[in-house]
């Protein structure tokens, strides 16, 4: 079980650069590298919006008892290659949790 990392350009935005890590354990973590932000989520509060040319990964996390909404923008292409990923973690962990 090991973490996958990808680097993505944000669509329709001013050539921002996600680095995107979905961890086995159930979570995905975000960081929009050129403003420093961080996101986080666990599998289950992420959803994928598609329109046009674009997807977003929209997520929620909670920050001191308050919901936090946030989205990715991404190529159509990225998304699927992300929504995969995603899929391959789920199966890890819902085998390891079997097999334990």
């Amino acid at each position: 079980m090991l973490a996958r990392h990808r680097n993505y350009l944000l669509k329709d935005t001013k050539q921002l650069h996600a680095h995107v890590q979905v961890i086995p354990t159930g979570t995905i973590e975000v960081e929009i590298v050129e403003k420093h932000q961080r996101h986080a989520a666990e599998f289950e509060h992420l959803r994928f919006e598609r329109s046009g040319r674009v997807t977003k990964l929209v997520g929620k996390h909670t920050s001191n008892g308050k919901p936090i909404h946030w989205q990715l923008p991404l190529a159509n292409d990225d998304a699927k290659e992300l929504e995969h990923l995603i899929e391959e973690a789920a199966e890890e962990l819902e085998i390891l949790m079997r097999d334990l």
